[in-house]
């Protein structure tokens, strides 16, 4: 964002509720059109979490909230439960994911929910199993991020078809 605030580069992404609009920049119009081009795609949420000041930012306790409480919950009635982040380099993935030391991301809150839920549970005497990995896929590679850094290149993780559970990666 700073280099485009650099360049003072139009804006041309908003999320407003659930819409995410992208305007087209006047390079992008066609030669005599006058009016803006402005494409809207609707989600279930539409989060802007980039600037603070703006007035439909969603701080990562938001994002916990309406997303990674529904995956607790599901996990906690007993399915697999699975967040995935998509998006081009930069777009903020790691961010939403990870976050920061003051502002931690979706993976450190579910984690610290998850834990202090089956702390709480384990006093009632249940009992739970918890499994995680934790992936990347860049460029058609997948690697396991629970690996130190300096194993990556080393384990070249394979996504294999299973006939009756479907995908999952080998190893």
């Amino acid at each position: 964002m700073h280099r485009e605030l650099e360049m003072e580069s139009p804006v041309v992404l908003e999320m407003k509720g659930k819409s995410t609009l992208l305007r087209k920049t006047t390079d992008d119009v066609i030669v005599g059109q006058t009016r803006e081009k402005v494409n809207e795609f609707v989600y279930d949420y539409s989060y802007w979490s980039l600037d603070p000041s703006y007035p439909h930012f969603v701080p990562q306790e938001q994002v916990f909230n309406d997303l990674g409480k529904t995956v607790l919950e599901a996990a906690f009635e007993g399915y697999n439960a699975c967040v995935f982040a998509y998006g081009q380099t930069g777009s903020g993935k790691t961010f939403t994911m990870m976050g920061t030391e003051r502002a931690p991301g979706l993976i450190p809150r579910i984690c610290e929910t998850l834990f202090d839920r089956t702390v709480s549970g384990s006093l009632k005497k249940v009992s739970y199993k918890v499994e995680a990995s934790f992936m990347e896929i860049y460029n058609e590679m997948v690697r396991d991020l629970l690996l130190p850094a300096h194993k990556y290149a080393a384990n070249r993780l394979k996504v294999r078809q299973h006939p009756k559970h479907g995908p999952y990666v080998e190893s």
